[in-house]
């Protein structure tokens, strides 16, 4: 299941500060055909006294290799009087009628709708989840916007941090005389051609001089605070670097992406 354009757009552009307002409610609508990334291509249920429900989602958790959310309650329709066709796709919206998209997927099993048959979705049955190189706290704090917690944009800008292993399962931050995290600034949020919304750093990225060894940089990491603070992104490189006295490491401009679809 996906993030729709909008809320991908919306949570890249905490990377320049912008927090990301949580709906004060969501809704799940029931399809017939995908509503697409944009919530509006897809043909929903309009049978008599349909509506869109409410749904709350439990605390995000693992799923698989990632952070997933699941509803935490039965989602029962209103009965439809005629056949209304076969559901195969849901999409979770910040209003009944008409407003911002958040996500969208198609159901593991079709839901034909006939005369007389009140729609359900169980309990645990909508499952969206996230994998990738965000990292798992950012995971759960997207997943916490829909249900109900604004997500801070990140203030002054994020930082990149340089690691020896993965930053979420045990690798260690490079150290040494001189060595910093170093501030990054980020483009807005851009849809590209194969569907994913991404935004790059506008300038390089420069580093402090090494005056000792900081050792071996094999894992680049996006951090919320210039010390301490959470991880963001993470990324391995595809060769280790020794970082010597001497030599001072830098991120070119538009070579850092952030991107989630």
């Amino acid at each position: 299941m996906f993030l729709s354009a909008f809320a991908e757009s919306q949570f890249l552009r905490v990377m320049q500060g912008v927090s990301f307002t949580a709906p004060p409610q969501v809704f799940v609508g029931l399809f017939l055909s995908s509503p697409g990334e944009f919530g509006n291509t897809g043909t929903e249920m309009a049978y008599t006294n349909y509506a869109r429900q409410p749904v709350t989602f439990a605390i995000p958790s693992p799923e698989g290799q990632g952070i997933g959310i699941r509803n935490n309650s039965q989602i029962t329709f209103p009965q439809s009087p005629t056949n209304a066709g076969t559901v195969r796709y849901i999409g979770i919206y910040d209003a009944v009628t008409g407003g911002n998209m958040y996500l969208y997927g198609e159901l593991a099993e079709d839901l034909p709708v006939t005369q007389g048959d009140s729609p359900v979705l169980l309990i645990d049955e909508v499952l969206f989840f996230s994998i990738g190189d965000l990292s798992f706290a950012y995971k759960t704090r997207l997943f916490n916007v829909i249900r109900g917690q604004t997500l801070d944009g990140i203030s002054p800008s994020p930082f990149v941090a340089l690691f020896n292993g993965d930053p979420e399962t045990g690798g260690s931050e490079l150290a040494g005389s001189n060595y910093a995290r170093a501030p990054i600034v980020f483009s807005a949020p851009d849809k590209e051609m194969s569907g994913i919304t991404i935004t790059r750093n506008i300038q390089r990225v420069n580093f402090n001089r090494p005056t000792a060894d900081w050792g071996n940089w094999t894992w680049t990491a996006l951090y919320d605070a210039a010390t301490a603070g959470e991880c963001v992104w993470k990324q391995q490189r595809s060769t280790a670097k020794q970082l010597s006295r001497g030599i001072m490491p830098f991120v070119e401009a538009n070579a850092m992406t952030a991107g989630i679809n």
